[in-house]
């Protein structure tokens, strides 16, 4: 698996504390079947856009500890942006500043104010300049799970989706699961990430959710295997190469049973 969402640098934003933290969520994620992994701390968030060389020398420093450990997982720098007017200042044309281990691809956040529209002009500007974006957690954004209709079409204009795997085992709330089961069941997972922030919650252990992803295909009677099939597609990050998914013409959420209709 390659966790292209992750929280583990040191002292630079709401994740790890420091870097013992930072080794025992990283010895996690080895533990979970993690081969390599992306550093994305948050970035504008609140207007704090952390220079990326700091980024990048925290990941250097990151990645020597991790070899000192032992830990067999190799390690990219990355940034979780927030979307907003602020992103066109420091994302240059040409630049691969905050973007996805070296990659053109970026990650980007939406917020509990964002509005479709404008974000979508927002990240069509960012297009034009070359990057190719990936819209983190898209299963937590209400303005858009309402709206199935406005992922489909972002799907088609070349907009990537990420879901927290954390959200398959219901750990963010039931509301948030069937968000994510709904995504999957439409085929619009494209990637998948840990968004570990800590060691005692939100953590980088992914093994809970393979489970769910399981037993999910399973009840679904879903072919895809998202597991396999997401990280097949990170390794496009970190090689550098476009990725072009089918993308469904419909949205379709699976129609609940008369039991559940009668006492719901």
């Amino acid at each position: 698996m390659i966790d292209i969402h992750s929280h583990i640098l040191p002292a630079i934003d709401d994740g790890a504390r420091n870097m013992d933290m930072t080794l025992s969520m990283l010895h996690m994620s080895v533990e979970s079947g993690v081969t390599d992994i992306i550093a994305t701390p948050h970035v504008n968030r609140g207007g704090h856009v952390p220079s990326w060389q700091e980024i990048e020398e925290k990941t250097a420093q990151v990645t020597d500890a991790a070899k000192e450990a032992y830990l067999p997982i190799h390690i990219y720098s990355g940034a979780e942006i927030e979307l907003n007017g602020d992103v066109l200042r420091f994302l240059k044309e040409g630049s691969r500043d905050y973007c996805l281990a070296g990659s053109p691809y970026i990650l980007l956040e939406l917020t509990d104010q964002s509005q479709p529209d404008m974000s979508e002009r927002l990240i069509y500007e960012l297009q034009l300049r070359g990057f190719w974006p990936i819209l983190a957690h898209v299963e937590r954004y209400g303005q858009l799970m309402s709206h199935p209709d406005i992922l489909i079409s972002w799907a088609k204009k070349g907009i990537l989706l990420q879901c927290n795997i954390g959200s398959f085992t219901g750990y963010f709330g039931q509301h948030l699961q069937r968000h994510a089961e709904n995504l999957y069941q439409n085929h619009l997972v494209h990637f998948l990430g840990s968004d570990g922030h800590r060691t005692e919650f939100r953590t980088t252990d992914m093994r809970e959710g393979q489970d769910a992803l399981r037993s999910l295909q399973q009840k679904q009677h879903n072919q895809q295997d998202l597991w396999l099939e997401t990280t097949q597609n990170a390794s496009r990050i970190l090689n550098h190469r476009v990725l072009y998914p089918d993308v469904p013409e419909h949205w379709q959420v699976k129609k609940k049973g008369l039991w559940h209709r009668l006492f719901s």
